[in-house]
């Protein structure tokens, strides 16, 4: 197993990860609003910086991920300019020597669910053969952002069988959308263990039932209207019901987790995701640091 860190696309998130004793970095050039509005060619200008960083270190970039992507028309059909971008992000990230190229497909609300799901196997066949071709292993994310709804076992069993080579993005704390205060990993991770093909590692706690639709439905909004910000912020809940602490210092069972990733032999990348509002600065620091230790120790394989 390797252990890495997700970071921006530069040089530096190399040498930070050096500093902290990691094997690789993961880069997400995420799409429109998600990804900060840059394009993939803006992105790509650090290539050479990346790569001679990468040599001197000898941290590797173990992914590169593009989600949330409004890939499919209202038709069904692919959007010639977000392809161009996916296949920009993929020469990317071959050009870097990333193994990982990590994906997602958004719902598109004129089509019907039957639509949608052939439509996304569609393109998943596209995505998954152009990485291919680059020597890169196609993995979907089982995270909601941006409207991704290929998430959940009930998707799954109908895509995977229709999509030869695509694997799993696995982070439990995902799992917290369709399952609850108590998760449905462990059931998940049971079933589609051998799909499993990148792992993130992020830590979460949760009272009552889960707000992430409702909150990835607000974050939109608000990036849509800006200027109703203050006025949404205001009336939002407190927010004591959900958090995202440093791995081992939260409700997931990491234990067990991993030894269902033993039953299915898996040797591949775990990537630490930083994503706290309460985790920031020297605190946050602390916690990658803490996180490291922990999954250090769980690490049998590497």
């Amino acid at each position: 197993m390797k252990l890495g860190i997700i970071g921006a696309p530069e040089a530096q998130s190399l040498l930070h990860a050096k500093e902290l004793g990691l094997d690789f970095v993961e880069f997400d050039c995420n799409y429109g609003l998600y990804g900060g509005g840059r394009a993939i060619a803006d992105i790509a200008r650090n290539q050479d910086a990346i790569k001679k960083a990468s040599e001197e270190t000898g941290v590797g970039v173990g992914a590169v991920g593009r989600w949330s992507s409004h890939i499919l028309d209202a038709q069904g059909e692919i959007i010639p300019a977000e392809w161009n971008e996916v296949k920009a992000l993929i020469d990317f990230g071959a050009a870097l020597g990333s193994e990982n190229y990590l994906c997602s497909v958004a719902w598109v609300p004129e089509l019907t669910y039957y639509k949608n799901v052939t439509a996304a196997i569609k393109v998943l066949r596209e995505i998954v053969a152009y990485a291919a071709d680059k020597g890169m292993q196609t993995s979907i994310v089982n995270c909601m952002m941006g409207d991704n709804y290929i998430r959940t076992p009930e998707l799954w069993r109908l895509v995977l069988p229709e999509v030869p080579g695509l694997g799993i993005k696995y982070d439990p704390s995902h799992s917290f959308v369709h399952g609850g205060q108590n998760g449905r990993y462990i059931e998940e991770a049971l079933e589609f263990g051998k799909d499993i093909k990148y792992v993130h590692i992020k830590g979460v706690l949760q009272r009552g039932e889960s707000r992430e639709p409702q909150d990835w439905a607000i974050h939109d909004m608000i990036y849509a209207v800006p200027e109703a910000r203050e006025y949404i912020d205001a009336h939002r809940l407190p927010d004591d019901a959900y958090d995202n602490p440093p791995a081992g210092l939260d409700c997931i069972n990491w234990r067990a987790f991993f030894g269902i990733l033993y039953k299915y032999f898996y040797d591949g990348c775990l990537s630490i995701e930083p994503h706290s509002s309460t985790w920031r600065g020297e605190k946050g620091e602390l916690g990658v640091k803490y996180t490291i230790r922990y999954i250090r120790d769980l690490m049998i394989l590497d």
